[in-house]
């Protein structure tokens, strides 16, 4: 008998772990227009006017996901002085979002998930439940001011 329940355990486990009916492709090329013109609006409108005091960048990452598998993603890369901030897009198979870019600076990190469509949001704390705010400029700005150095 146990070893049924064993064999029925296992059978279970591989069901939920089969992929859904979803086009991949698909997913992964909506999440990679998404991380384009997140970066586009951050450039040409949060960022706009500190140009002069901001080194903006994109560089080439590669991700490799389940289902999707390697693709090529830009992070964006922010220097002022002697700083560096680095957008990166970790994965589009999160839990409870579409897609999760971390944001690393010098004093620590953030995230910043995709809900679907134009809707970013930032992290705000992951206990006792998960708390998000919408990105703007301000929320960036609180961001940019946690992750780098006084």
């Amino acid at each position: 008998m146990p070893h049924d329940q064993l064999q029925q355990f296992f059978h279970e486990k591989k069901e939920k772990a089969k992929p859904a009916d979803v086009d991949w492709s698909a997913k992964r090329d909506a999440w990679i227009k998404a991380v384009v013109d997140l970066f586009r609006t951050v450039e040409d409108d949060y960022l706009h006017a500190s140009k002069s005091d901001v080194e903006i960048t994109r560089s080439d990452k590669v991700v490799s996901e389940n289902y999707m598998g390697e693709y090529h993603i830009p992070e964006l890369n922010l220097r002022v002085a002697d700083e560096q901030v680095v957008l990166s897009p970790k994965a589009a198979n999160v839990l409870g979002a579409k897609g999760r870019i971390d944001v690393r600076g010098d004093r620590g990190d953030a995230t910043i998930v995709w809900q679907g469509d134009n809707q970013w949001s930032i992290v705000v704390s992951r206990t006792p439940a998960l708390r998000l705010v919408p990105l703007t400029a301000n929320s960036l700005a609180e961001v940019l001011r946690g992750v780098m150095r006084p």
